[in-house]
């Protein structure tokens, strides 16, 4: 049946109760370690209505409860925290030099890993390369003795887009445009997975594992072969109707070019193609890194005006309370492309703007992986507004 653009939907009780579910959920994940009378102040609930969630999680292993705490008034609080073996999650992250499978605990502990490094994507090789590294997971004694909420796949959106600029094949190009790569995968993987944009997964990841819950309202950066982003809003990645809300790498620079062509590591790889080193160098050995100082340096100072002038665009547009900066780079790199960012974004006429967070990310290389890994787990225990409507 369809609707009209912009309609209304009405609610019912199961859908209460799942969003109800799903908000305990993430208090409990956000919070740490928190008794049921706290989860009902923050969360606004009753206490019974907690208490029988509470209770109904447990039974099902995703929260277990701490020794109780004494107070100084009244019986003894007992805490409840998200238990990292109550569920399983895979992750897998395509780019456009690697791609990573991981195996991940509710709290985003990572147990095992594979990864292959290519010079370009060819679909039918990734795909090979995901049954493969599935069937391995399965064999694993923890796969059968705890249960898989899911698999999260993210990618750039578009393949086939902007890999002339990487120096990708015709072949590969004409591959990604005519290949049914969703379900390619899901075929090898056994079961649908979850999919979704790289830097949006990447976002994710923040806002569950790393500092993305300390900013409401943040806009997210991340450094791969090329720039993309992530918007939250109120606490919830934003996503936008199709999925690409946040598209940073298409904002317009001055001299009708993209961020894409200032911020990404493509320049950086370039940089060092042209001191002799191949392609994925800094993507197979972080010593290159230390190695090719100097075209890094050169590097952040011309990619942090242009993500500068980026933030400074969300911040004015949304009232954001910050931004954040991460990628596929080590620590210290990120540290100095942060401060040049904050050096840039202090030099320009901030009037008229409120005081915002301009913070390094805390997951890096494993970002995205874990960002997809957090999918079915968001899709199953975030508290986003549309399930309360009906479907």
């Amino acid at each position: 049946m369809n609707r009209q653009a912009g309609a209304k939907r009405g609610s019912n009780l199961v859908g209460v109760r799942e969003y109800n579910e799903r908000l305990i959920l993430q208090t409990v994940r956000m919070q740490g370690a928190i008794p049921k009378a706290q989860i009902a102040r923050l969360t606004g609930l009753t206490a019974q209505t907690v208490s029988t969630i509470v209770s109904e999680f447990e039974a099902e292993g995703l929260l277990r409860r701490l020794k109780p705490q004494k107070g100084k008034v009244g019986q003894p609080s007992v805490p409840f925290e998200i238990n990292p073996d109550g569920a399983l999650s895979i992750g897998v992250h395509i780019g456009r030099r690697s791609t990573e499978m991981i195996l991940t605990n509710l709290t985003g502990q990572i147990i095992v890993r594979a990864q292959e490094v290519y010079t370009h994507p060819d679909p039918n090789a990734i795909a090979a390369f995901v049954g493969k590294t599935r069937k391995a997971f399965g064999r694993r004694q923890v796969m059968k003795t705890t249960r898989l909420i899911g698999v999260g796949v993210c990618k750039p959106t578009g393949m086939d887009g902007w890999q002339a600029k990487l120096g990708a094949p015709a072949e590969t190009i004409k591959a990604w445009r005519e290949i049914d790569f969703h379900q390619l995968i899901d075929e090898q993987l056994g079961e649908p997975a979850v999919y979704v944009n790289d830097a949006s997964a990447a976002c994710a990841a923040e806002l569950l594992f790393g500092q993305g819950g300390a900013l409401p309202n943040h806009l997210y950066f991340y450094l791969g072969s090329f720039i993309g982003g992530g918007l939250v809003l109120n606490g919830n990645l934003f996503s936008g109707p199709t999925g690409n809300a946040a598209a940073l790498a298409s904002l317009p620079m001055p001299g009708n070019r993209q961020l894409i062509d200032k911020a990404s590591l493509l320049q950086l790889e370039e940089r060092v193609v042209a001191m002799g080193a191949e392609p994925t160098t800094l993507w197979k050995s972080p010593a290159a890194w230390d190695q090719y100082s100097d075209a890094v340096q050169a590097w952040i100072a011309e990619a942090a005006p242009a993500i500068a002038m980026a933030a400074l665009s969300g911040v004015a547009l949304l009232e954001l309370d910050g931004i954040i900066i991460d990628g596929a780079v080590p620590e210290q790199v990120r540290t100095d492309l942060v401060e040049a960012v904050n050096d840039c974004i202090h030099a320009i006429n901030r009037e008229g703007l409120g005081v915002f967070d301009c913070r390094s990310g805390q997951l890096a290389s494993d970002a995205r992986a874990l960002g997809s890994a957090a999918m079915p787990l968001l899709a199953s225990f975030s508290p986003n507004h549309e399930s309360l409507l009906k479907s």
